[in-house]
């Protein structure tokens, strides 16, 4: 193999002890050698066989009566196990045996186990197993995930940070849309830097998986031609085509305005993502004809007339120009959180993610802008309660602490109506780099109430926009539920985040790991607490910024159907 079996860096990669570039170049290396893969996997289920039989709580003190008589009992037996166990290290190399007493004398705490090789949430690089990721060493039946129970959120301590609810942020009904994007021209008004200055306490978070139903279009749409929910709405997804801004130097133009118009002279508008590409589905805007134009102003501008003859394709508008980007990268995040009674771990989780994004981004010169929607059904003291954005994390999350798990009743909830309140009423900026929302919930919304919205055009009003609607199924989402979460993201240019438990993911079975046909190591969807699937989700869309717009995960060929070693990889 062309990593060396006795190499340092697969021990200090299960520790955690790599920087992230040399974790970057490890991961690089293990995606194209199966054997490093199999070794390291080897490394840490010796590591954890070896934790738990060395690092246990001291118990008890004794008398030295009894204590005597206990280990007389015991002693030749642990002494075998643990003989067996220290004769399998040492199997691993030296440097791994090292490694594990040096961490016993320390006292080296344990750590919740991290997914190995974890997708980035970037939609900019194929993928590499039939979801689109890898996922080095996933559990076997016999070292099967466990679920961390959640603990409440406690109150974070003072800090001095600067803050601003950014009221000029908020667009008003009659004040035009910005027509430049990133593409150039005047960028007045730049944002000062203000960073969070105080340290996230560590929260437990819920285990989750991730699908993406774009790097496997075709596959999605034979499944939703089964009509597994049949009181699902309909969306014609055909003719898929990804409108791809690209300035001077190949790089994408993020947040840059697309106007797609048909023979008829009817337009639509979409928003290029951070990526700088745009999601266009043809058939649901309401175009006509075979041939469409596309066109932008930004970066000097450019225009594409385009046919609709293949059922997938890229539609490249290379602007004249470089693009400019802000020196301080700003992204807007928003929660729609459902706070009906079954709810709670979730609500924990999320509380937790927004101490870990804060945590996260706090060295970098990106300013997060977060606010959440809570919603729960009709019947309930209320609806929906807004909390707007904000980009004092640290205040915010005092200010959302109070939300908690209550009513409901019935399976549905008000899904409807927290969607069009989170895409409509939060102050989502024009001038951020991307605009990602997470829907969050356990049931799916009512599809029987009068005067309601409807999540498919609440999902059209996103793409539009550029706000990226990334949902997550909690425990117990039903079939139904599944499929209007997994639209909703789909059609946003998104991914389906679950929960690893009561089969709430697609094609899950409980907390099992469907596994893919590259050589049983990896699985069909990457896996992670929901608070580090959420971060990634917001550096992937920071990484997106410098990687080629025109490698499309599931263009032309879904990423499962691609031979193992064709599949381009997510590297975090």
């Amino acid at each position: 193999m062309s990593i060396d079996e006795a190499d340092p860096r697969l021990t200090a990669y299960v520790f955690g002890e790599l920087s992230s570039e040399d974790q970057a170049a490890l991961e690089a290396e293990l995606a194209s050698d199966e054997s490093a893969r199999a070794r390291l996997a080897e490394i840490r289920r010796t590591i954890d066989a070896l934790r738990g039989e060395l690092i246990v709580p001291k118990p008890p003190l004794l008398e030295a009566e009894r204590r005597q008589k206990i280990e007389a009992l015991a002693g030749a037996a642990r002494s075998q196990k643990r003989r067996r166990l220290l004769w399998g290290a040492t199997s691993l190399g030296g440097m791994a045996a090292l490694a594990l007493l040096y961490v016993t004398i320390s006292g080296y705490e344990r750590r919740p186990a991290q997914a190995e090789f974890i997708y980035d949430g970037d939609p900019s690089q194929p993928v590499a197993t039939a979801s689109g990721v890898v996922e080095l060493a996933p559990p076997t039946a016999s070292e099967p995930r466990t679920l961390t129970p959640m603990t409440p959120l406690s109150p974070a301590p003072a800090a001095t940070v600067t803050t601003e609810l950014e009221p000029d942020a908020r667009p008003s009904a009659a004040a035009p849309r910005r027509a430049s994007g990133f593409g150039g021209g005047d960028r007045s008004g730049a944002l000062a830097n203000r960073k969070p200055s105080f340290e996230a306490e560590p929260v437990s978070s819920v285990a989750a998986g991730e699908w993406d139903d774009n790097a496997n279009y075709r596959e999605f749409t034979r499944w939703l031609a089964s009509e597994p929910a049949p009181a699902a709405h309909r969306i014609d997804i055909r003719d898929r085509r990804f409108l791809v801004v690209r300035d001077a130097a190949g790089l994408g133009v993020p947040s840059c305005r697309v106007i797609v118009s048909d023979e008829n002279d009817r337009e639509v508008e979409l928003v290029t993502a951070a990526t700088g590409r745009a999601l266009l589905f043809p058939h649901a805007e309401g175009l006509g004809g075979r041939t469409l134009r596309a066109t932008t102003d930004c970066a000097g501008g450019a225009s594409n007339r385009f046919s609709l003859s293949g059922s997938d394709g890229v539609v490249d508008l290379r602007t004249s120009q470089r693009r400019i980007l802000p020196a301080e990268q700003v992204i807007d995040v928003a929660f729609i959180l459902d706070s009906t009674g079954s709810m709670s771990e979730e609500i924990a989780a999320v509380k937790s993610t927004i101490q870990k994004v804060a945590s996260g981004l706090r060295n970098s010169n990106v300013r997060i802008r977060i606010g959440l929607v809570e919603f729960k059904d009709r019947g309930d003291p209320f609806v929906t309660r807004v909390f707007p954005m904000s980009t004092d994390l640290q205040r915010f999350s005092r200010e959302v602490a109070d939300v908690e798990a209550s009513g409901g009743g019935d399976t549905p909830e008000s899904g409807n109506e927290a969607l069009h309140v989170g895409i409509n009423q939060m102050a989502w900026s024009d001038g951020s780099l991307a605009r990602l929302a997470f829907l969050v919930g356990d049931a799916p919304p009512h599809l029987d109430y009068s005067q309601d919205f409807d999540y498919v055009l609440e999902a059209r009003t996103a793409a539009h926009r550029g706000i990226q609607i990334y949902t997550v199924a909690a425990s117990g989402m039903d079939t139904l539920g599944q499929v209007i979460w997994r639209q909703v993201a789909q059609y946003t240019g998104a991914t389906n985040l679950f929960v690893l438990r009561g089969g709430a993911g697609p094609q899950s079975v409980g907390g099992g790991d469907p596994k893919s046909s590259c050589g049983g190591t990896q699985t069909a969807y990457t896996s992670g607490n929901l608070d580090t699937l959420v971060l990634a989700k917001i550096k992937g869309t920071i990484r997106s910024l410098e990687r080629d717009p025109m490698r499309i995960p599931g263009l032309n060929t879904d990423e499962n159907a691609k031979p193992c070693a064709e599949r381009v990889l997510f590297a975090q």
